[in-house]
C-alpha cells in the first residue's frame, strides 16, 4: 500500500512540474518554455524589437538592439544608425549634403574653406582660387573663376592673347588692328583704300602727309542717312558723319550739290525753319494767344542772306505779327 502511495505521489509531482514549465507567468500569451523572459510581459517571441533599450524584446538575439545598420558602431558614435554608409571613419563624399563621417568639422562643400561652395568655386580644392580673388595673369590658372571677362593671357582685354599681342597692357596695340587713312584727321576715313594692319599707329602716308590713321572702318555709302563711319569729305575736318555744327559757307571738299552736307547724311538740314505766326484761342475763354516758330520768312537756300523773324505779338483780337526782323545767313549741314 505504501509503495502504491509513493508511486502516485511521484507521478503527481512530475505532472505539477510539467505544468509549471508551461505556465505563462507574465501573461503575455507565451508559455514559459517559449518565452525568454516569462517575468516581463513586454518580452516575448515575434515582438517588435525596441532599439537601444538594452532588452531582447523579441527573444531573438540575432535582432540587434543597437547598431541597427550593422556597420559595427552604435549611437552616439554612429550619427545615423539606419545607414551602414554613414559612420565615423568613412571618407566624406563632397557635395551630396550627407555627413558620411559623422564629423561636422569635415566640410561637405567649400572643401578649401575659402568661403565659396562648389557651385561658385571653380576649384574647391585650392583656397587661392575663387570668384573673390584677383586674376594673376600668365600663371595658367583661372584665379578669379571668370575666364570670359578676365582671361589669364589677355591682360588688356583686347581679345588677343599675350603670345600674339604686340603689347598686352595696351588694347590699342594688338595684332590684327586695321588702320584706315584719315587725311583730314577728323577720326573718319573715306574708304578702305590704303588700309594697313599693324600693332601700332603707322607713320603718315605719303598721299596725305598731314593726316593720320583711324581704327573706324568705313562701311556703306558716304552720303546716306544711316552713315556713321564714312568720311564724305576727307579734305575738310569739319565734314564727317554725325557733325552737329552749322555752317554758313560751303566746302569744296564735298561734290557739287552736296557742298553743305557737312554731316554726310545725303541731305541738307537747315538750322532754322520757315517762320510761322498765328493767333489761336487760349485756354482762357474769350481770349487768344500768339503761336509762333522763329525762322526765315521764306525758304532761302543755304549760305543765302534772308530775313530772320523772331517772336510774335498780338496786334488785334484777330492778328499777330513778328516781334523782330533781322538779316542772317542761313546755315546748314
Amino acid at each position: 500500500m505504501t509503495r502504491v502511495l509513493l508511486l502516485g505521489l511521484g507521478i503527481l509531482g512530475r505532472v505539477a512540474c510539467k505544468k509549471a514549465e508551461y505556465r505563462d507567468r507574465d501573461g503575455d500569451g507565451v508559455e514559459a518554455g517559449e518565452d525568454c523572459d516569462d517575468t516581463n510581459p513586454e518580452v516575448y517571441p515575434n515582438r517588435s524589437e525596441i532599439p537601444y533599450d538594452g532588452v531582447d524584446n523579441d527573444c531573438d538575439p540575432s535582432t540587434p538592439d543597437d547598431d541597427l545598420d550593422g556597420d559595427g558602431l552604435s549611437p552616439p558614435a554612429d550619427c545615423n544608425d539606419m545607414d551602414p554608409d554613414i559612420r565615423p571613419g568613412l571618407p566624406e563624399r563632397p557635395y551630396d549634403g550627407i555627413d558620411q563621417d559623422c564629423d561636422d568639422v569635415t566640410p561637405d562643400d567649400d572643401l578649401d574653406g575659402d568661403g565659396y561652395d562648389g557651385l561658385e568655386d571653380c576649384n574647391d580644392t585650392a583656397a587661392g582660387i575663387n570668384p573673390g580673388m584677383p586674376e594673376i595673369y600668365y600663371d595658367d590658372i583661372d584665379n578669379d573663376c571668370d575666364p570670359l571677362n578676365t582671361p589669364d593671357d589677355d591682360q588688356d582685354h583686347d581679345g588677343v592673347g599675350v603670345d600674339d599681342d604686340c603689347d598686352d597692357l595696351d588694347p590699342l596695340r594688338r595684332a590684327g588692328l586695321i588702320y584706315y587713312m584719315d587725311c583730314d584727321a577728323d577720326g573718319f576715313a573715306p574708304s578702305t583704300d590704303g588700309a594697313v594692319q599693324a600693332c601700332a599707329l603707322p607713320a603718315p602716308d605719303a598721299s596725305c602727309p598731314d593726316g593720320t590713321w583711324t581704327l573706324v572702318e568705313p562701311v556703306g555709302p558716304a552720303f546716306d542717312a544711316t552713315n556713321t563711319t564714312v568720311d564724305c569729305g576727307d579734305d575738310d575736318p569739319d565734314a564727317f558723319p554725325g557733325q552737329d555744327a552749322w555752317f554758313e559757307t560751303q566746302t569744296i571738299a564735298l561734290p557739287p550739290g552736296s557742298t553743305y552736307d557737312y554731316d554726310c547724311s545725303g541731305t541738307h538740314e537747315t538750322e532754322h525753319p520757315v517762320y510761322s505766326c498765328s493767333i489761336q484761342p487760349s485756354t482762357t475763354p474769350g481770349t487768344n494767344v500768339c503761336v509762333f516758330e522763329d525762322g526765315f520768312d521764306t525758304d532761302v537756300a543755304c549760305g543765302v542772306v534772308g530775313t530772320m523773324r523772331t517772336g510774335c505779338v498780338e496786334v488785334s483780337d484777330t492778328e499777330c505779327q513778328p516781334a523782330l526782323e533781322t538779316f542772317e545767313v542761313r546755315a546748314c549741314h
